[in-house]
């Protein structure tokens, strides 16, 4: 839970902000770099028994961080972060898993105003990390795509809600959560995942 903390503090120090400067007026204003703390509902995502029995991941809370650096008037190269806890049916019982994301991209804002719209690619690795035992975890490259826009409230603080596609690169038959043998195993060469998320920019 401590990780919500530290999303919910920088949520409150969002809030601060943007308050002490709503009554500056936002025309004019640039910001060079935007965080965004955000949370959202992630889904999608499954591997095959050895035994050859399909098993998903739980759809559930995922929560993180976004960071954006403007390299132009329309463009921000951003930097993502995300975290889901989630279960995976097994023969056993069900295996915590936690899905982490590392990844950057590009993406182009559109619109007038304190609102605008966006869409983002980004690339990097997601990795599947069993809360069991000394079983391994996999990190597999992955690429993804969203959509979304943004609404400034003040110079310092908006809002921030999105779409996002993820595909993650496997092996067909490739095996995962290793130890000695393998508990799961790949029955493609890719799976998808996907989230809705929502969060507060705090922009400088």
């Amino acid at each position: 839970m401590r990780p919500i903390f530290v999303l919910v503090g920088i949520g409150t120090a969002c809030m601060l902000i943007g308050a002490s400067a709503s009554a500056q007026p936002m025309q004019g204003h640039v910001s060079s770099v935007e965080l965004t703390p955000f949370a959202g509902f992630q889904y999608g995502g499954g591997f095959n028994t050895v035994g050859g029995r399909h098993v998903s991941l739980d759809a559930g809370l995922d929560y993180g961080g976004v960071l954006g650096i403007r390299v132009g008037e329309r463009w921000f190269l951003e930097a993502l972060y995300s975290r889901q806890e989630a279960a995976l049916g097994s023969d056993g019982g069900p295996l915590e898993v936690t899905v982490e994301r590392l990844m950057g991209g590009l993406s182009e804002e559109r619109g007038d105003g304190p609102t605008k719209y966006f869409g983002v690619v980004l690339l990097g690795a997601t990795r599947f990390r069993p809360r069991l035992g000394d079983y391994t975890s996999n990190s597999n490259f992955a690429v993804a795509l969203g959509l979304g826009f943004k609404h400034m409230l003040s110079r310092n603080l908006g809002v921030r809600a999105e779409a996002r596609g993820f595909y993650v690169r496997t092996e067909s038959g490739g095996g995962v959560f290793c130890a000695g043998g393998c508990l799961f195993v790949f029955n493609s060469s890719g799976l998808w995942q996907g989230d809705l998320a929502g969060g507060l920019v705090l922009a400088f």
